[in-house]
């Protein structure tokens, strides 16, 4: 899948956005697909990871009492909100979307 800036701009990123991964590949290396690809892949994780939670969250709502739950689903909140700002989640998103559409 070869990325070019006229796509990227076609398919929802701004020319501010673009800017951020231009200027994050001339500082760290690398081209502006593999940057792509890499936020796209951060959003994947993201997905899983929130899955999962719920998943345990649902067992916790049927296996324990409420203040395991409440507590279990405090620190799953907490988690999952480190993690969507550990990434930049707008970038993410527009990234897996770009992928998704251009690879299928």
């Amino acid at each position: 899948m070869k990325v070019s800036e006229t796509a990227l701009l076609e398919s929802g990123f701004s020319h501010a956005d673009l800017q951020k991964i231009k200027n994050n590949v001339e500082s760290y290396g690398g081209t502006l697909e593999e940057a792509v690809n890499d936020l796209a892949r951060r959003f994947s994780t993201l997905l899983w990871v929130t899955g999962v939670c719920i998943v345990v969250f649902l067992l916790l709502v049927a296996f324990t009492s409420p203040i395991r739950v409440m507590a279990g689903g405090l620190a799953i909140i907490v988690g999952i909100t480190i993690m969507s700002f550990a990434q930049p989640p707008k970038l993410s998103y527009k990234s897996w979307r770009y992928r998704k559409i251009f690879k299928g």
